[in-house]
């Protein structure tokens, strides 16, 4: 069994496997997953690189990562999330979901779960989250998970709304 990174009520997210390709290919291949992100369906080569590439760099903390998120009633997994580098303890929350998924409530689950978890077990100051200004779904998660919109800004070369959650004080 791969390295799991975190657990919540439905899913957990693990380390990829060379066995996820096809499940990651059937999700990453349809345009719709890519409708506000810039990029384009997925071929399976490409599949196979990434799944490659995340192996190689073995992540094993929540610093930065990119895992499956497996749905655990069903054992499948429905997309990938992960902590991108972006400034130095300050990385990007990303999540991308095969159509079927979305409207269930999982990318508030995962994203606050990826949250509470990276700042319970790192030394992560803040967390942004970059998002196309026409993916409304995609902002009220950010709200729903605690995030603060910073308004519009830059982002490889072109405009997103930007969000970020710092890492709160604890009290004594």
């Amino acid at each position: 069994m791969s390295h799991i990174y975190l657990e919540t009520e439905r899913f957990y997210i693990r380390q990829w496997e060379l066995d996820d390709v096809e499940e990651l290919y059937n999700i990453m291949s349809d345009s719709r997953v890519h409708i506000y992100t810039n990029d384009t369906p997925w071929t399976i080569e490409r599949t196979v690189k990434y799944i490659k590439f995340i192996l190689d760099k073995n992540f094993k903390t929540l610093d930065l990562y990119h895992g499956a998120c497996v749905l655990k009633n069903a054992n499948s997994i429905i997309g990938l999330t992960g902590l991108n580098p972006y400034l130095p303890k300050q990385p990007e929350l990303e999540w991308q979901f095969g159509t079927p998924f979305w409207g269930n409530g999982y990318a508030t689950e995962i994203g606050k779960a990826v949250i509470e978890s990276a700042f319970a077990s790192t030394d992560i100051k803040l967390i942004y989250g970059m998002v196309n200004p026409k993916n409304k779904a995609s902002m009220r998660v950010m709200e729903k998970i605690g995030m603060t919109c910073t308004g519009l800004h830059d982002f490889k070369g072109h405009q997103d709304m930007f969000y970020k959650i710092e890492r709160r004080l604890q009290r004594v």
